[in-house]
């Protein structure tokens, strides 16, 4: 062996190798602080699933907190938790242990990482996120009856469905023909 391999022989020896890809979370527990060395950390964090905690969060925080708060990357023993404005920011500074208690009861591997909560304000992503919604709500705009569309789709569904002889049938694949158009 020459000189450098014994050199990270004798790290290896002096720091305790942990294997963070098939490391259980509950097991972290078990690990004393010194031994999750900062890089041993990181890979901890990319083996975690933080969109289970984004979508639990509505679970964490409640129906009323949930639309206007959202967690955003944990960082240096901190959760980072994005508001819509600066007074929730603020009134949720004061609930962050109770806070902190509900994300350990949902997700109990987070208590050896996150120390505190740490609040800011980010209306833009809210504003963003309530115009992408709205967008996907809107239905298609119907045709009004007495619109000279619709009574074009009409007069072709009446021309496509004329040899049908319940007038019943007729009418429901007539409304059909138009919606679908």
């Amino acid at each position: 062996m020459d000189k450098g391999e014994e050199l990270g022989y004798s790290i290896q020896i002096m720091f305790k190798k942990i294997d963070f890809k098939g490391l259980n979370y509950k097991e972290l527990e078990r690990f004393d602080s010194h031994d999750l060395k900062r890089e041993n950390l990181h890979s901890f964090y990319q083996t975690f699933d933080f969109l289970q905690l984004i979508k639990k969060w509505p679970e964490i925080v409640g129906p009323k907190l949930s639309p206007v708060t959202s967690p955003l990357k944990i960082q240096h023993g901190s959760l980072f938790v994005m508001a819509k404005h600066a007074s929730y920011s603020h009134q949720l500074s004061f609930l962050s242990e109770e806070i902190k208690t509900e994300i350990f009861k949902v997700f109990p591997q987070l208590k050896a990482v996150i120390k505190k909560l740490v609040f800011q304000t980010q209306e833009n992503y809210f504003n963003n996120v309530q115009v992408q919604e709205a967008k996907k709500v809107q239905p298609a705009p119907k045709l009004h009856p007495q619109s000279p569309q619709y009574k074009i789709l009409k007069m072709e569904a009446e021309r496509l469905f004329a040899d049908v002889p319940d007038q019943e049938l007729k009418e429901i694949l007539t409304s059909i023909y138009i919606q679908s158009r």
